[in-house]
C-alpha cells in the first residue's frame, strides 16, 4: 500500500472515530430542549488540507452544530477549517414559526494536487415544521481518483423540530404514570454509486433520533450505504417496504420509538431530528420524510390506552394533521381524476341522446 493511500485511510479513520466518540457520549452530553422551535443545519467541509500538526489540522473531531444528532456528520480539524487549509463550513437556522427551509453548497473544491485535477461539489437542504422533517446531502468527486493524503469531502443538511406535549384521556386519571411511544413514517433512497476502488469513497448515511425529556438522544433509525456494498438499516437488512442492492437503498417504512414514561396531565419535552450525511460520491436523499404520524399511549400498568388528546405548546394538531401542500396536491389530483371518470361515465350514459337547442 503506497504512502498516500496510507495516510487517506489513516485520515478517514481518525474522522470516523471521532464520529463513534460522539456517538458514544450522546448519553452524557444532551441538549436542553427548547421547546417550541424549529432547526436546521446545512453544510460541509472540503480540500486538501495543510496537515499543520502545531495548528491541530491532523485530529478531527465532531461537528460542533450536529451535536443533537447520534451520528454528527463527519469531522472537521481540531485546528480549524480555514486554519487548516479546508473550505466550507455549517450554518444553523432557528425559528419558531413554520415552515423553515435551507440549502447550502460547496465547491468546485480541489480536494488533490493540482497535476490530479480532482473536484468535489456538494449541496445540502433541510426542512422543518412540526411534526415533519427533511433532510437531504449530496457529494461527488470528480472521476479522477481523491490522492491527497489530508483530503475531506461531505456534505450534511440536518432538520430538528421541540415541542412540549401533555396527553389527557377520560380513562386516565390525571397525575396517574404512563407512556408514548412514538410513530413515524419515513421515505427516501441512498446512493453510492460503483465498485469499490482505491481512492474512490462514497458514502451516505440519514439517522433518526428522538430525545425525550431530560433523557438522552436515542438513534430510531440509521440506514447507511456503502460503495461497492448493499444498505442496511440500523445494521440490518432492510424492513417490508425498502429495495437494496449493490450501492442503493430506497423505500420507506413505519419505525417506532421504544416506550418513554409520561405523566398524564403533565406536560413533558419531546425533539426530533433527522440529519442526512454524504462523503465522496455519494447521495441521500430524505427531504420529504419523517413524519410524526402517531402515538402509542400506555397506562401504569402498560396496558394501551385507546382514547386520549395530545396538546402541543406549539399548537400543532399531531392527532389530526393538516396534510402537507404535497399531500394535497395528490388529493386534488385524485379528485381530477375521479371527476374525470364520472364525466366519461356520464357522457357514456347519455350517448345517442339529442339535447335541445336552447334559442334566445
Amino acid at each position: 500500500m503506497n504512502s498516500a493511500k496510507s495516510c487517506e485511510m489513516a485520515v478517514k479513520a481518525a474522522v470516523m472515530a471521532a464520529v463513534m466518540a460522539a456517538v458514544m457520549a450522546a448519553g452524557a452530553v444532551s441538549t436542553a430542549a427548547a421547546a417550541p422551535g424549529l432547526e436546521t443545519v446545512v453544510g460541509g467541509v472540503a480540500g486538501r488540507g495543510n496537515g499543520s500538526i502545531a495548528l491541530g489540522c491532523t485530529t478531527f473531531v465532531p461537528v460542533p452544530e450536529l451535536s443533537f444528532y447520534s451520528f454528527t456528520g463527519g469531522g472537521v480539524p481540531q485546528g480549524g477549517i480555514g486554519t487548516c487549509g479546508y473550505i466550507g463550513g455549517y450554518t444553523t437556522l432557528t425559528a419558531t414559526a413554520a415552515p423553515l427551509n435551507q440549502h447550502g453548497s460547496l465547491g468546485p473544491v480541489s480536494i488533490a494536487p493540482p497535476a490530479n485535477g480532482s473536484q468535489f461539489t456538494g449541496t445540502a437542504d433541510a426542512r422543518s415544521i412540526y411534526g415533519a422533517l427533511g433532510a437531504a446531502a449530496h457529494a461527488s468527486m470528480s472521476v479522477v481518483p481523491d490522492q491527497a493524503s489530508l483530503a475531506l469531502h461531505h456534505m450534511a443538511g440536518a432538520a430538528r423540530f421541540a415541542d412540549t406535549l401533555t396527553a389527557t384521556s377520560a380513562l386516565v386519571g390525571a397525575g396517574s404514570a404512563g407512556g408514548v411511544r412514538y410513530r413515524f413514517e419515513v421515505d427516501g433512497s441512498l446512493s453510492a454509486p460503483g465498485a469499490q476502488a482505491p481512492f474512490f469513497f462514497g458514502e451516505t448515511y440519514v439517522v433518526l433520533d428522538v430525545k425525550h425529556g431530560a433523557g438522552a438522544t436515542e438513534q430510531l433509525l440509521n440506514a447507511t450505504v456503502r460503495r461497492g456494498s448493499v444498505g442496511t438499516i440500523s445494521g440490518n437488512p432492510p424492513p417490508a417496504g425498502w429495495v437494496t442492492g449493490i450501492g442503493s437503498l430506497s423505500g420507506g417504512s413505519t419505525f417506532v420509538s421504544r416506550e418513554y414514561s409520561i405523566t398524564w396531565g403533565q406536560a413533558w419535552d419531546v425533539e426530533v431530528g433527522l440529519l442526512a450525511w454524504a462523503y465522496g460520491s455519494a447521495d441521500s436523499s430524505f427531504l420529504s420524510s419523517a413524519r410524526l404520524v402517531g402515538f402509542e399511549m400506555f397506562d401504569a400498568q402498560h396496558a394501551p390506552v385507546a382514547s386520549f388528546g395530545i396538546n402541543a405548546l406549539s399548537g400543532t394538531d399531531y392527532i389530526n394533521a393538516v396534510p402537507e401542500p404535497q399531500t394535497w396536491a395528490m388529493l386534488l389530483t385524485g379528485l381530477v381524476g375521479v371527476g374525470g371518470v364520472v364525466r366519461r361515465r356520464r357522457a357514456g350514459a347519455n350517448a345517442g341522446l339529442a339535447w335541445p337547442t336552447l334559442r334566445g
